[in-house]
């Protein structure tokens, strides 16, 4: 949805994109904007809408729900949303109001083929009920656990006939029938034990169906005669059972052998009326459905399965899946029948459809007749599937390299076979330096000639003309049909690469398959793909321009401290030469105050460029670490010594705590004793006389963790996530120098693979801490050297 501030229209080109129909109303009710989509909606142009009162173009929509809402939306300086059916356009619309100080802004979406759909489910469910309710049988639906899910009219008619009425917890809708006939007593109880026998064998799965003849009484004693039957039914979703009670009295007392004639009789009417309502059911299913006996031939298909087979059912019924389809989808069709009937089990496969570029889900259902097959099509579903592989691997490439070539050969690869017989990207001179170049990729090397001759400039080739209209007009640039070009192409399409506003090449893609494969669905696959291939070209791009300037800053730093140094060697030099005579000389002092604050001077200067160096180093990636293995206590011992004398000029106690059994660490000594003399130099700074700055060690995670605790002011919390920035204690610490001392430390002990962090409770010093890792105690024991 495009940026509203305020309820106000702030990007309408991006309007002009969207799927909703939007228009805007000023608080006169006149039209100030309309999408290209509102004007297909509203069937008027623009430009007859634009100052126009709405209620008086549309007067039919006067007092409708349209008017009460979008005043009400006006009045109330809240966003509205309502459906609702518009009869001049003979359409459903889903519509949201947003009010603003100007107006009103509207979106709509014609939903005309969800309410279509909505009902024709509900006409189905009602023509399903319909059905129950007509049969004389007595029929209840149970779940997995045997409770009643549902009954139908002749059920609830012969329960209450006995005394039961719907609501009742024995014969009514949540009933547990289970429960019911395992409690039954007295007379015929011998039957219900074999009820529930035979339903708990079909609900875990060891029988499909169950037949039984039982005798009932009725209330004024009078024995009737019913069959049960019970019936497993395991589609897609949960498990349900058909519990069906048939009142076959008449027969049991019109004799034997007219009861059989007559049971027999009833059982091929009641199937061919159940078939019949059966079929009815199955052409009315979106699902493709067919039926095949013992020997794999059809015996009924609906039309949705005429369709997925390309053939009429008096083309089908009476065949083998192999006489109708050609290789390969005969095959696989009749491989997979056949395994599901010597398994006897079902079995689902995604298979290619005889129809071109299409893929139908096929699950066969064997049965003691044969099998029952649905067909569903899932090319769409395949497509998305494809398309989030897809996705992924250039996700992939985009992190493995931010090389400008290998992102481009990585692209073409990955897109052959999967979205096209060929790819090519071509790319003009970059900003930076990148040279032009064309990376192709093809399902066969002919078409690959074919793409890489189409993308040198001056091109005559239907498909050059292609991609130098796609590069001039900065838009996609389809080529749709067959062309004369060898080798053949049924269609291709030309997408400019969009880098920083301007073109700075194309995606070509070639298919070789009959039929449009660039449609609208596969031309929006195809953009997304150019927009993330431009975007993974300009991060290598972008990539290239910062390693650059890293390569350009560190020549710079490395002149600069050369041109520096040299001076401050000699101003340094001449300073102690003055000294030197200054102090045989009865000099005035402020001379000699003077000569030492510039020696002070020049060696923070040079201590300002080593740092600048250092910091340079760390963030190239390359310190060049001069590793051995350290000695803990010993480590400590020696950043003690360096730093006791400065922490007693300032009143201050430094200690060390070691814990015990500590590993010995691989380490650059030189870095690590310029990490701790930062930290160490910082606490000193900031720690009032009197104060305490502790030294720690411990192991922790396979190494060991240093602290260095002080007992200052410590940081706010504000300050904390910047700590380690460089220069930002120079702008936000009254005492602080050029702020990359602790940028330093950062640096360092990550290149280390050790990681750094702050601490500092309110009131309570700071607590800085880092880790390096250590040795294993067996490699530690022999000695292991660097």
């Amino acid at each position: 949805m495009a940026s509203l501030v305020g309820g106000a229209i702030q990007d309408p080109d991006s309007l002009e994109r969207i799927s909703d129909a939007v228009f805007s109303l000023d608080r006169s009710w006149c039209f100030t904007y309309l999408n290209a989509r509102a004007e297909r909606l509203l069937r008027r142009p623009r430009t007859d809408l634009i100052g126009r009162n709405v209620w008086e173009e549309f007067p039919e929509a006067v007092g409708t729900v349209f008017e009460q809402e979008y005043r009400r939306a006006l009045t109330g300086r809240g966003g509205v949303m309502f459906e609702t059916f518009y009869a001049p356009l003979e359409a459903w619309v889903d519509v949201r109001a947003y009010p603003s100080a100007q107006g009103l802004t509207i979106f709509c979406r014609d939903i005309t083929a969800r309410k279509q759909a909505e009902q024709a489910l509900h006409e189905s469910e009602q023509f399903l009920r319909s059905t129950l309710d007509s049969l004389s049988t007595h029929i209840a639906i149970l779940d997995g656990r045997g409770i009643i899910l549902a009954v139908n009219a002749a059920w609830k008619r012969f329960a209450r006939e006995n005394g039961c009425d719907e609501d009742s917890p024995v014969c009514g809708v949540g009933a547990d029938y289970l429960g019911v006939t395992d409690a039954a007593q007295g007379p015929f109880s011998e039957e219900a034990s074999i009820v529930a026998a035979g339903i708990r064998d079909i609900l875990s799965g060891r029988t499909a169906s169950f037949l039984l003849e039982y005798p009932c009484h009725e209330p004024g004693g009078r024995r009737r005669w019913f069959l049960m039957r019970v019936t497993r039914f395991a589609g897609q979703g949960p498990l349900r059972v058909v519990v069906a009670h048939e009142n076959i009295t008449g027969r049991r007392e019109a004799g034997e052998a007219l009861w059989r004639l007559a049971r027999e009789e009833a059982a091929r009417e009641e199937a061919e009326v159940a078939r019949e309502r059966m079929n009815a059911v199955l052409e009315r299913i979106t699902d493709g459905f067919a039926a095949f006996d013992r020997d794999g031939r059809f015996t009924y298909v609906n039309q949705h399965a005429e369709a997925h087979f390309g053939r009429g059912r008096e083309d089908l019924l009476g065949r083998r899946v192999v006489a109708v389809l050609s290789e390969p989808q005969g095959a696989a069709m009749e491989a997979l029948l056949q395994r599901a009937t010597q398994a006897g089990v079902p079995m689902e496969e995604d298979q290619p459809s005889a129809r071109a570029d299409r893929w139908l889900r096929v699950v066969a259902y064997p049965s003691p007749e044969g099998l029952t097959v649905y067909f569903r099509d899932v090319t769409e579903q395949r497509e998305a599937e494809l398309w989030s592989h897809f996705l992924s691997e250039m996700g992939a490439v985009s992190t493995g390299s931010l090389d400008w070539g290998h992102v481009a050969r990585a692209v073409v690869k990955l897109t052959v076979p999967t979205l096209a017989d060929g790819c090519a990207i071509t790319t003009s001179s970059g900003p930076s330096g990148e040279e032009p170049s064309t990376e192709v990729a093809a399902v066969t090397p002919d078409l690959g000639d074919m793409l890489r001759a189409a993308c040198t400039p001056g091109s005559t080739s239907a498909l050059g003309r292609t991609v130098e209209q796609a590069l001039r007009t900065e838009s996609v640039a389809l080529l749709p049909g067959p062309c004369l070009d060898r080798p053949r192409m049924d269609s291709a399409v030309a997408v400019p690469l969009m880098i920083q506003g301007r073109p700075m090449g194309a995606l070509v893609l070639v298919s070789t398959h009959p039929g449009p494969r660039y449609g609208t669905q596969g031309l929006s696959l195809v953009l997304e793909l150019a927009r993330r291939t431009a975007l993974v070209l300009e991060n290598a791009r972008l990539y290239r321009t910062a390693r650059q300037a890293v390569t350009a800053r560190d020549q710079t730093l490395g002149i600069v401290s050369h041109d520096l140094r040299a001076p401050l060697n000699t101003i340094s030099l001449l300073c102690h030469g003055a000294e030197r005579r200054v102090a045989h000389s009865s000099a005035d002092p402020v001379v000699e105050e003077a000569l030492r604050k510039i020696r002070l001077v020049v060696g923070n200067m040079d201590r300002l460029i080593a740092d600048l160096l250092e910091v340079a180093r760390v963030e190239s990636g390359q310190p060049g670490l001069d590793l051995e293995l350290l000695d803990v206590p010993a480590l400590l011992a020696q950043v003690q010594g360096l730093n006791g004398l400065l922490a007693a000029d300032r009143s201050l106690s430094l200690e060390v705590s070691l814990a015990p059994d500590l590993p010995r660490v691989r380490a650059d000594r030189a870095r690590v004793l310029r990490v701790f003399q930062n930290l160490v130099g910082n606490a000193i700074q900031f720690t009032p006389s009197g104060g305490r700055i502790l030294l720690k060690a411990e192991r922790r995670e396979g190494g060991v963790r240093f602290c260095v605790v002080d007992t200052g002011p410590g940081i706010d919390a504000r300050s904390l996530p910047h700590v380690f920035d460089r220069f930002w204690q120079a702008i936000h610490a009254h005492k602080a120098g050029a702020g990359l001392g602790l940028a330093i430390v950062k640096g360092v002990v990550e290149a280390h693979g050790g990681r750094v962090w702050v601490e500092s409770p309110p009131g309570q010093g700071a607590t800085f801490c880092f880790t390096l890792p250590g040795l294993p105690e067996a490699a530690d024991a022999v000695g292991e050297r660097p």
